[in-house]
């Protein structure tokens, strides 16, 4: 193909998007809404939607939450949506309403156990009011169908309202359930609501995904967006892999540098604190009190960071270029190397780790010129879903009963905070080491 021939079919093709992309808009809207009838006709709302059992410590105090899920299906209704098929980017606005978690509770807490011995125990209702969730996502093609990658997807709530029920007993023979509320304005506000943030976000995330790759994929096919014109489809592929490519450049560059100083400065591997607790078991009828303690923890192997996918790219406005993509760490592990538990007078101890195959942590940033100088900045950078929990206690024996609390206390450590912090200071130290100008330069 000639160099004018090109020029005239890229000028075809820009002219073609803009007025494709108004009618495309509202067919996306539509598939949204026909996606979730779809979804209610097959049955697919009944099916309940299960968080995993949750432990934490608090002031002394050991809270367990099991049988965790939500009260309905969540419903996604479109409020607002962006388009973008030049720079291959999607944002949208849709709301779920209430979303509810139901399950049971039951907290010990050491010293009014000496007092009075009885556990608190009873139903938990969660209700997180107004919920909207803001997306934004890159658009790549896949078998003639559009579909998406490196989800940015935030939730924003009104209010939190925990209930708690426990039943009391009555004069006249009997139990009624006695109910107390609390109210905060964010889920991480109270303890027992920030122990389920992380995955109740995860599993709504899931399934918003769900719903929008159906969206997508109902939406349109991409040969009919051009048109059946296959020189007008090779320019828009052409097109896409060009902006795929630019963007893994740069992120790349970030990368390499941020594993070679992890590597160099012996800090893939990241400190956890130790663990101190006086816990309370049941099996079946019986309760017994126990102390768990643990010498320092670690995560490691974070020098393993990759994206698992193309770069999603978007420019703000001329001198500025912003680059979303999703990581993984390849070999995450958490654990201790020593562990110590006590209880029905048998001591027993060992070490204790996890891996985490399934884990995701979405990175934003910008690079571009301000007053005529290059800068590159971090916007965003966290852990969004952690998962796929593999887990090995060595020298629990004749307390072998305990392994899925033990489980339970693992996934509560604070990996997610401890893990983002270190590593925004590490990408953050990347950026600060790369030449700049050849970074503006690649975006």
């Amino acid at each position: 193909m000639t160099e004018e021939k090109t020029i005239d079919i890229e000028q075809e093709l820009d002219e073609l998007l803009t007025k494709v992309q108004p009618n495309l808009q509202d067919v996306i809207k539509r598939s949204f809404t026909n996606v979730a009838l779809q979804q209610t006709k097959n049955g697919e709302q009944i099916k309940p939607d299960i968080l995993e059992d949750v432990s934490y410590f608090a002031k002394n105090t050991q809270v367990n939450l099991t049988r965790l899920e939500l009260l309905r299906p969540p419903t996604f209704h479109m409020q607002a949506v962006s388009l973008d098929l030049k720079s291959m980017g999607l944002t949208l606005r849709c709301s779920l309403g209430e979303v509810n978690i139901k399950g049971l509770y039951n907290a010990f807490n050491e010293n009014l156990y000496n007092l009075i011995p009885v556990m608190a125990e009873g139903h938990v209702l969660i209700s997180l009011s107004n919920v909207t969730a803001d997306v934004n996502v890159g658009l790549v093609i896949e078998d003639d169908a559009y579909s998406f990658i490196n989800p940015g997807i935030e939730f924003t709530h009104d209010e939190v309202l925990v209930k708690l029920s426990w039943p009391s007993p009555q004069r006249s023979g009997g139990y009624e359930f006695i109910t107390t509320e609390q109210l905060a304005k964010h889920i991480d506000d109270l303890p027992l609501t920030a122990a389920i943030s992380m995955p109740l976000f995860a599993l709504l995330r899931h399934k918003l995904q769900r719903h929008l790759k159906q969206v997508l994929r109902q939406a349109t096919s991409v040969s009919e967006v051009m048109c059946c014109n296959p020189s007008l489809l090779e320019a828009y592929s052409s097109m896409v892999d060009r902006i795929a490519e630019n963007g893994n450049r740069v992120v790349d560059l970030v990368l390499i540098n941020m594993r070679r100083t992890l590597l160099q400065t012996c800090r893939e591997v990241l400190e956890l604190p130790p663990l101190h607790a006086t816990f309370l078991h049941k099996i079946g009828s019986t309760s017994f009190i126990g102390k768990l303690e643990t010498d320092t923890g670690w995560i490691k192997n974070l020098a393993t960071i990759n994206r698992i996918n193309d770069v999603s790219v978007s420019r703000p406005d001329p001198l500025k270029t912003t680059f979303h993509v999703t990581l993984s760490i390849k070999d995450l592990q958490v654990g201790y190397e020593e562990y110590r538990v006590k209880a029905m007078g048998v001591s027993c101890g060992g070490r204790v780790s996890a891996a985490f195959r399934d884990n995701r942590l979405r990175l934003a940033l910008s690079v571009g010129l301000a007053r005529w100088e290059p800068y590159a900045q971090l916007d965003d950078l966290r852990l969004q879903l952690l998962d796929g929990m593999d887990m090995h206690a060595s020298g629990l024996g004749p307390l072998s009963a305990l392994s899925a609390s033990v489980r339970a206390w693992l996934r509560g450590a604070p990996v997610a905070a401890a893990l983002g912090a270190q590593l925004q200071h590490e990408l953050r130290t990347a950026l600060a080491e790369l030449a700049l100008w050849d970074l503006a330069r690649a975006s």
